[in-house]
């Protein structure tokens, strides 16, 4: 056969062809007749590797080459192919690996769709959603170890080595450890005592930051559920703060909890198919349960639908708050408990926004809400007929209050700083900064100086006021390359955080949550960013820098017995660590600039990173920015309103004094290696001496039988549809709706995969599966449920006294 005019002869394309490939991998050009087909004068085709009748007849294809004088097989085709394959892709490995100039722009502006796996989809993270500070640690490691890649940073051995550590702790000989997590509901609840004790325990931990539940109606709903009410709501309700006060108590009672977190799941889908207060008060304890306990329950779902409820119930309004859908006025009870819903499910919204990077569902700004606080007398004191004359504000609703004034205080730097560019703020000595400090100390000035015992101190606020401060002075998409002062100020705030981590952690004073590890690695990222700056390092000796960093690894190491995940980031960090600390051979800034002046970007596309997630998570949202400049006005007064008035604001000047350091030595400091020796696994010793107990009969989950729960996975998934709750379907895709409690096996797409745990996210750094200890892997057994009810009757902390100090701890301003 005679080749045709447009044909080649090299089975190579030139790139503007590239497009024109066939999908299935042909080659697209014709070949010549192979020397068998041509001797026996039959027809040939230029299939690869034979032709069709060489094929037929099991006959090696070749065909002649007459520059070369020689018979070539067709296979040769083939290896051209592969071979310049090939080189592509060492020609696109060497044009990553050339050392471009790290634009600080892009990187901190670029965060777009990250992918938490290899080949995982990727997943929105907002700009200032701590991976971009995660970027700039890495960009500052890969300079000082000279790596081309993250991955010379973090080598391959890594991974085999966190197995060896695994296996090493796991073969220690222990006590009993009872798994985290439960496959099988707890069909009964606890004895009656037991209940109201751990009732009290929610009361006193979870109640003096968010007031959830009126107090006295939900004790009375308690005592319906034990005399056989089968009202989804109450055992959905009772069953809930049950779990939630276990996983307050230690991790030895999380699989406990996890059984009746499972038991509540039947009775939730019924509860929301009300869309009352009820419901909503329903998906805020999921959403606590979520905040300490890794689950697979979708947080943002959770708090979007819940969010979702409070517009369609007119709890965002003043105007509509103290009525009902039908206009008619609200006793003072329903309104008490339709601002604190309010309340709640915005502080929720705003900060799982500020963590994830992502717009608020309100798509509001704080300039727009005007609903008032809620009351802040005991619950005793609120009734439906009205308000007790006399009754004085109590301690702990202050404390709420003060909180969700600081998530106030949050939106304006998110605001401000990482939402789209605007003219002003440029750098750190702009106004706005001195206005921003100044609401911030008024807001510290009238913190509630006592906790009562719920831990929610005067320094725990002040970690929150660190934590805002940290958010405005790191590099922003606003100000991407920050000056030195604002590093200076950003390292201050940073050491004082771990600091009080590792005094919480000392004293469990406060929730191992999610947020807390997240605030952790927060600091962790900003200490080691700030050594970027010759003028940190001259400042703090490397003796101090390590202790804090040790310290702060400790607390890590700590918080793994919760978060399984976060193992995985230890060794991760100490890895970092050890890198940004070489900085100190050198008088080098390793500052990363941006040297093109990128304009804004119109999309995150050409901006997402390789395959990593970020362990920070100090993370903050875009809201809508209107016209009006002014400041906070913040309240003490239970039913004022938040607006921005401008002259309302005190003008205090921030107080930021750097600690004295000695002058930096002359000859080049040792670098001490980071071997930090604590231990990965700290596994809880069952009590040696278990009384007999005997599961009581009652109230069990049989109203709804035909809701079952997938033994087969330890979390069920909630209700992916509320009927009746108009315009809302977050699961758009190909997920079947046609099961109400559409649990995995009932689901073509499981809505939740998006989702995926900390634990999880975390162990992706290393792009495998992370070494689980075989006691993680098991679930709580139903005779292991009876051991530990039993021993939860010996171990529960009595807070009776305390909860008596928190009815008569008022506040006094």
């Amino acid at each position: 056969m005679t080749p045709s005019p447009d044909s080649s002869s090299t089975g190579l394309k030139s790139p503007e062809l590239h497009s024109l490939e066939p999908p299935d991998g042909r080659i697209a050009h014709t070949l010549t007749a192979c020397t068998r087909c041509r001797h026996r004068k039959s027809r040939c085709d230029p299939g690869i590797p034979r032709c069709a009748p060489c094929e037929r007849s099991n006959a090696k294809c070749v065909y002649y080459d007459s520059t070369r004088d020689t018979t070539i097989p067709r296979t040769y085709i083939l290896s051209l192919r592969e071979k310049a394959r090939a080189l592509e892709r060492e020609l696109a490995k060497a044009e990553n690996e050339v050392q471009h100039a790290a634009d600080a722009e892009l990187m901190v502006r670029g965060a777009g769709r990250i992918r938490f796996k290899e080949n995982d989809e990727p997943r929105y993270l907002g700009a200032s959603s701590g991976i971009a500070m995660t970027r700039l640690v890495m960009e500052m490691a890969k300079q000082n170890t000279d790596s081309k890649s993250i991955k010379d940073v973090v080598p391959e051995f890594t991974a085999q080595e966190i197995k060896d550590a695994f296996t090493q702790e796991d073969s220690k000989p222990t006590s009993k450890v009872y798994p985290m997590i439960s496959s099988i509901p707890q069909p009964n609840l606890p004895p009656k005592t037991l209940t109201y004790k751990l009732i009290d325990l929610f009361v006193a931990k979870a109640q003096a930051l968010l007031p959830l539940l009126h107090e006295p109606t939900f004790r009375q709903e308690v005592e319906e559920v034990f005399n056989g009410s089968t009202d989804p709501c109450k055992n959905f309700q009772l069953r809930m703060v049950i779990a939630i006060s276990m996983q307050k108590m230690s991790t030895e009672y999380a699989g406990l909890a996890d059984s009746y977190y499972l038991a509540a799941l039947p009775y939730l889908e019924p509860t929301l198919k009300r869309l009352d207060l009820g419901a909503l008060q329903c998906l805020v304890l999921i959403a606590s349960y979520s905040m300490v306990t890794p689950t697979r329950t979708a947080a943002y779902w959770v708090v979007g639908t819940a969010a979702k409820l409070c517009q369609d119930l007119g709890l965002t309004e003043e105007a509509t708050v103290t009525k009902s859908p039908c206009g008619k006025p609200l006793n003072p009870l329903e309104i008490d408990m339709r601002r604190r819903l309010f309340w709640i499910v915005s502080s929720m919204e705003f900060g799982l926004s500020h963590s994830l990077g992502r717009c608020s569902s309100y798509c509001v700004s704080h300039d727009h809400i005007n609903v008032k606080f809620f009351e802040l007398v005991d619950d005793r004191y609120i009734t439906a007929e009205g308000i007790t004359p006399g009754a004085k504000p109590v301690l702990a609703k202050c404390i709420a209050v003060h909180f969700f004034k600081m998530r106030l205080l949050q939106l304006e730097p998110r605001r401000m700083l990482y939402s789209n560019r605007r003219e002003s703020p440029v750098d750190d000595q702009d106004p706005w900064f001195s206005q921003m400090l100044a609401k911030i100390d008024h807001w510290m000035a009238t913190t509630p100086k006592n906790d009562d015992g719920s831990g929610l101190n005067v320094k725990w606020f002040q970690g929150r006021r660190n934590t805002i401060i940290v958010l405005m002075y790191r590099p922003s998409p606003q100000i991407p390359e920050p000056t030195v002062n604002a590093a200076k100020t950003c390292y201050d705030a940073a050491i004082s955080n771990i600091a009080m981590h590792k005094e919480q952690m000392i004293t469990g004073s406060v929730d191992l949550t999610w947020v807390f590890v997240q605030a952790l690695f927060m600091a962790l990222n900003t200490v080691l960013w700030t050594l970027s700056y010759p003028e940190i390092r001259k400042e703090h000796t490397i003796e101090e820098v390590q202790g804090h960093l040790d310290m702060a690894m400790e607390v890590i190491v700590f918080s793994a017995e919760r978060w399984p995940g976060v193992q995985s980031a230890f060794l991760l960090y100490r890895r970092l660590v050890a890198a940004c600390l070489k900085a100190y051979r050198t008088e080098e800034s390793f500052v990363v600039h941006s040297p093109s002046n990128h304009p804004t970007p119109t999309s995150s596309q050409g901006l997402t990173p390789p395959a990593m997630s970020s362990p920070s998570s100090s993370t903050t949202a875009s809201y809508y920015s209107n016209n009006h400049r002014g400041n906070l006005s913040i309240d003490t007064a239970s039913n004022g309103t938040c607006s921005r008035a401008q002259s309302a604001d005190p003008t205090f000047a921030q107080e930021s004094t750097p600690p004295a350091v000695g002058p930096r030595p002359s000859k080049e400091p040792q670098v001490p290696s980071v071997s930090c020796t604590f231990d990965m696994q700290r596994p809880i010793t069952a009590p040696s001496v278990v009384p007999h107990y005997t599961p009581a009969a009652y109230s069990g989950p049989t109203l709804y039988p035909d809701l079952s729960i997938d033994p087969n996975t330890p979390y069920n998934t909630i209700p992916s549809v509320v009927p009746g709750l108009q315009g809302w379907d977050p699961n758009f895709s190909l997920a079947s709706t046609t099961a109400g409690h559409l649990a995995y096996t009932d689901a073509t797409v499981n809505p939740m995969n998006w989702s995926s745990s900390i634990a999880d996210q975390y162990s992706q750094y290393f792009h495998e599966p992370f070494p689980v200890p075989s006691w993680r892997e098991r679930t709580l057994s139903q005779q292991e449920q009876i051991e530990l009810l039993a021993s939860l009757e010996h171990n529960i902390p009595d807070v009776s006294a305390q909860l008596v100090n928190e009815y008569n701890a008022y506040y006094q301003s």
